[in-house]
């Protein structure tokens, strides 16, 4: 089976609104969580998320690696539209 993620918590740790950029917390329905740095445009205001990490409180839920891989990286798309959607973007 594919490994789908579901976004169950978001929460925005750090804005810094003069370059546009800010970071989220992600919790996963499978206790998971990864920060997400996103930008913003500076013409349309969009945000794009840029980077995704896994923090080590759990093993990674596709390779079951305890220490740092980049499997995330095939999800930064899917888990950051349910975050923004979640938390929103900061002002």
């Amino acid at each position: 089976m594919a490994y789908q993620p579901q976004v169950v918590s978001a929460e925005i740790v750090s804005n810094n609104p003069k370059n546009g950029l800010f970071e989220m917390v992600v919790k996963l329905k499978d206790r998971t969580s990864c920060r997400l740095t996103f930008e913003k445009d500076g013409e349309t205001g969009s945000a794009r998320a840029t980077t995704i990490n896994r923090l080590l409180k759990e093993p990674c839920p596709i390779c079951r690696k305890d220490f740092e891989c980049q499997c995330m990286r095939r999800f930064k798309d899917p888990i950051s539209v349910q975050a923004l959607q979640l938390a929103g973007t900061p002002s």
